[in-house]
């Protein structure tokens, strides 16, 4: 019971997260081309891999919920 609880608040963190972050894109390109700094720029890029990674992740497991939901 608590590792299915525990699944599910991890999938909806992972939702918020991407929801926050998808919606900063164009102030994340708009930063990347005016900053000359790399640190900042590393930043961003690095946040957005770890977006994508869990994207991929929700959308994965978004096929396991509806496969188990219809079997």
């Amino acid at each position: 019971m608590f590792l299915r609880l525990a699944l599910a608040g991890l999938y909806i963190l992972g939702l918020w997260w991407c929801y926050e972050v998808i919606g900063r894109f164009r102030e994340d390109v708009k930063e990347i081309r005016e900053l000359k700094g790399v640190t900042r720029k590393a930043a961003i890029i690095f946040i957005w891999a770890i977006t994508v990674i869990i994207a991929i992740v929700l959308i994965r497991y978004s096929f396991v919920i509806i496969e188990k939901l219809f079997s």
